[in-house]
């Protein structure tokens, strides 16, 4: 097995029946055969794949200003028109540069559009372009105002009255409305202190393939998180779900092993940024000249696994964030092709979920 990161624990778990995702920064290049529209394109042939394969959900993120998907509710609600069953989800919208009604606007038109499939994940985000965005660089100040804006996006999409008529007459409330579009918002928690603000809201947990450093390994890190939205949870009517993206690789052959070991080996060298389309920013690149300071330490990042399927099933047995999520989804590296995907998709379905406790969902 292969990995950025010191072996982990190979000991039994139980399994359970989990939800199986993943997720997809939908690359694009103008330089690729089809230019930008292809990439695009291919995003949503994946979701369609991803469902035909079983696939519960598929997750695209939301980049601002680079060669990835920067309107994931657009790309979605496309996807919707093409697949029957499978959840769309959004890992995640930085609600910190959206306009909390619009935002609940959008999200509440593709809700219906889409059969109500959506699964809304939002969370304060990063503030690296204040000036571009029109925000209070103050990372205090930006922070505080962010989450007022994931809460009141929350508030319209309720469907709580938002303002009234000078006269009285009626309440400004967002519409169309879709009833059941708040049950089905994640949030995505920076540290433990924002993941117990998730379960004070009663908000679902969506944790990335970054977690906090905190000194801890990264899935203890994680497991922390879990147990802060658990202890703040207000909701009665059910218990909080978690959400955990992964970075595995089972290989069928020697292509493949090649392949995803070196992916392994760029992601140990360049981080997050690894793997990137044609034309898409420099990884060590810092962007504008307006971007704003860090307001927390650098995230410690998981671990990428390259292995036979069975050590793949020991790996993920042992990850106790893993253990505890009800979802679990493959972060999907930007620079491979669509064909490479599709057969890493095919392999996690054949050789490894169903060792998990998975099964296919039905069409």
């Amino acid at each position: 097995m292969s990995q950025t990161s010191p072996d982990v624990s190979t000991a039994e778990r139980p399994t359970k029946r989990l939800q199986l995702g993943f997720l997809n920064n939908v690359p694009f290049s103008e330089f690729a055969s089809g230019g930008m529209a292809q990439g695009l394109k291919d995003g949503v042939e994946l979701l369609q794949i991803a469902e035909q394969l079983g696939y519960d959900s598929g997750w695209v993120r939301n980049r601002h200003f680079d060669n990835y998907l920067a309107s994931p509710l657009t790309l979605l609600t496309a996807a919707a028109q093409k697949t029957e069953r499978i959840r769309l989800g959004t890992a995640i919208i930085p609600v910190g540069y959206e306009d909390p009604i619009r935002l609940a606007e959008d999200a509440a038109v593709a809700d219906l559009l889409c059969d109500q499939r959506i699964e809304l994940g939002i969370a304060t985000g990063g503030n690296r372009f204040p000036k571009i965005f029109g925000v209070d660089p103050d990372p205090v100040v930006w922070k505080e105002q962010a989450y007022e804006r994931v809460i009141r996006t929350i508030e319209a999409i309720e469907g709580k009255v938002l303002g009234s008529s000078a006269d009285g007459a009626f309440d400004y409330i967002v519409r169309p409305h879709s009833p059941t579009l708040r049950d089905r918002i994640w949030y995505g928690p920076g540290g433990v202190d924002s993941a117990a603000r998730a379960g004070q809201v009663g908000l679902d947990l969506q944790l990335s393939a970054i977690g906090p450093n905190i000194g801890l390994p990264f899935d203890e890190a994680q497991l922390r998180q879990i147990e802060a939205v658990r202890e703040n949870w207000t909701r009665t009517d059910r218990d909080p779900k978690v959400f955990a993206a992964r970075l595995f690789f089972p290989f069928r052959n020697d292509r493949q092993r090649k392949l995803y070991q070196s992916y392994a080996d760029l992601r140990g060298a360049e981080g997050a940024a690894a793997s990137r389309p044609k034309g898409a920013i420099p990884h060590n690149s810092r962007g504008p000249i307006d971007e704003a300071p860090r307001t927390r330490p650098q995230g410690i990042m998981s671990p990428v696994v390259v292995a036979e399927p069975d050590e793949i099933v020991e790996y993920l047995r042992s990850d106790v964030a893993v253990a505890e999520s009800d979802h679990l989804a493959i972060f999907l590296p930007p620079g491979f092709s669509q064909t490479e995907y599709i057969e890493l998709l095919e392999n996690i379905v054949q050789d490894v979920a169903p060792q998990l406790g998975w099964s296919p969902a039905a069409s």
